[in-house]
Parts: structure tokens; C-alpha cells; sequence
């Protein structure tokens, strides 16, 4: 064999091995890696296309959520933040002022949980005037914490300087946030209530307070003399006074003055009962009552 031939043959066989080799190496080592890949590649793909069908969804539910944000924050009632209820205890506290002014003691009794929020049950009792008590239970149950009362029970007081007051008591339920859904809660009290209110515990009969300050007594005074805007008398302790009229005497006032007759007209409250009492000079007292 001549030596160009043999390694011609050399070469033909090494060829052959590099071939092989490739070929197994691309085959038994690179294919599987390339069918994986290929795999991952597919489902990469479809991870792909299901985020993106979620991505284009995010301006609607971004503006469904500024829309539900809004609702919650401007809702009219709110959730107390957790169940501290010196929180409580503080928004009665705020809302006790002015025409809603009480004066109110409050306990803490218990608190319960419910899933996502909770109750805490508090007694109030105190004493106010009718008027000032209404209102502030107006303005516990319209403000935006939720507030609920029960068992509330109201009885006049009848005192003489204590007409038109009562005293009152009440279980109050305050619910909180368990869950924390929402954020920090804006407990918004409503202080524009103002209405006439109607007093049913007010006696129509009471008793009739001591002049303590001194005030004419009309029944036990002598009218002296009249002008046309004045008059002059004599008072129950022998003291000559002067009134004008609508000046305030005890139970009273002046509400008119007579010229012509020498007269003059008192209106008297006697503890619900009114009456006119008519004074005239040199004339002894005249009283109707109505």
C-alpha cells in the first residue's frame, strides 16, 4: 500500500469518527437540551399571553378600584380602626359640646368578635336637658362611626331648678374593624343638627321658685302713679320702685300700661299657670288667669 493511499484511508477515517461523534454529540446531548428549551420556550409563551390578557385588564380594574376607593371614603358610615374603646370614649367626648352637651359617665362592658369586624358594648348614663340630650343621641347615631343603641330608658327630673332635664341611660354597641379592609377610618361627627324639640317629661304644673333676687312682688305691692312709658309703686318690703314696660318683676312682667285708667298690667307665671294681675292707682289688685 503506498503511503499516499494508506493515508488518504487515515484520513477517510477520521473523518468518519468526527462525523459519528458530531452527530451522537448533537443527537444524544443536544437535542433532549433543545426540546426542553423549545418546551420552556412554549410555555414562557402562554405565561406571556396570559399576563399580557391580564395587563390589558389594568385600566379598568385600576379605575374600578379608584371608584370603589372613593365609595368607601366617602361613604357615610365608618368602621371603628380596632377595639381600644377609649376611641369611643373620645368621639362622644367631641361630639358633647354645645347644644349636645351632656353630662355623661361611660363604662366599658365587653367586646365580641363577628369574621371580619367586632362590637364593643359600652353603658352611658347621665343627666341633661331634653334638648341637649336628643341631640346628642341624634348626632351618635347620623356621624359616620357606627353606633347602635339599646335598652335606652329617659326619666324627667322634677326638681325645681332642675325642670326640663332628665336623666338617661343606654347599652351602646360601637362596631370596629377586625380585618382591616380599609384604611385609617375618618369618624366624622355631624354637628348641623338643630331642630325645635318638644320636652314630654316638661310638668305642666311645677313649683314656684322664691324671689331670691329680690324682685317686685306685683300682688304685694300699691301702684302709686302711671306715665305714659312709667310707672311708680310701692314694693312688698315699702320701697317706692319704678318699672317700664316688659321690665321683669318676680314671676313676670310689666306687659302694659294704661293711661287713661291709672292702670297697669303684669303677666305672672305661677308654676305653669298664668295669669294677668292688674294694678291701679288707688285701687287694690285685679287678677285674672288664663
Amino acid at each position: 500500500m503506498s503511503y499516499g493511499l494508506r493515508n488518504t484511508i487515515i484520513l477517510l477515517v477520521v473523518l468518519v469518527l468526527f462525523v459519528a461523534g458530531g452527530w451522537s454529540y448533537l443527537y444524544f446531548y443536544q437535542q433532549p437540551k433543545i426540546d426542553k428549551l423549545q418546551a420552556k420556550v412554549k410555555t414562557t409563551r402562554q405565561e406571556l399571553q396570559s399576563k399580557q390578557q391580564v395587563a390589558n385588564q389594568y385600566p379598568a380594574l385600576l379605575k374600578q378600584y379608584k371608584e370603589v376607593t372613593n365609595y368607601f371614603n366617602n361613604y357615610d358610615k365608618a368602621l371603628y380602626g380596632n377595639s381600644d374603646e377609649d376611641h369611643v370614649y373620645d368621639f362622644l367626648n367631641t361630639l358633647n359640646n354645645g347644644t349636645s352637651y351632656t353630662d355623661f359617665t361611660f363604662s366599658f362592658k365587653d367586646s365580641t368578635k363577628h369574621g371580619k369586624f367586632g362590637i364593643m358594648q359600652m353603658q352611658v348614663t347621665g343627666s341633661a336637658y331634653y334638648r341637649n340630650f336628643v341631640n346628642f343621641i341624634r348626632q351618635i347615631e347620623l356621624s359616620k362611626p357606627i353606633n347602635k343603641l339599646n335598652t335606652l330608658s329617659v326619666n324627667p327630673i322634677n326638681e325645681l331648678d332642675s325642670y326640663g332635664k332628665v336623666n338617661f341611660k343606654f347599652q351602646l354597641e360601637s362596631y370596629y374593624d377586625r380585618a382591616k379592609i380599609l384604611s385609617s377610618p375618618n369618624l366624622t361627627i355631624n354637628n348641623d343638627i338643630l331642630a325645635s324639640i318638644y320636652n314630654p317629661f316638661f310638668p305642666l304644673i311645677r313649683s314656684i321658685k322664691n324671689n331670691d333676687q329680690n324682685l317686685i312682688n306685683v300682688e304685694a305691692s300699691k301702684l302709686l302713679a302711671v306715665s305714659g312709658n312709667r310707672i311708680f309703686l310701692i314694693d312688698q318690703t315699702g320701697k317706692m320702685r319704678t318699672l317700664t314696660k316688659g321690665e321683669k318683676v318676680y314671676l313676670g312682667q310689666l306687659s302694659s300700661i294704661n293711661l287713661d285708667q291709672g292702670a297697669a298690667s303684669f303677666t305672672l307665671n305661677k308654676g305653669g299657670l298664668i295669669d294677668k294681675v292688674t294694678l291701679q292707682v288707688n285701687h287694690d289688685v285685679n287678677q285674672s288667669s288664663n
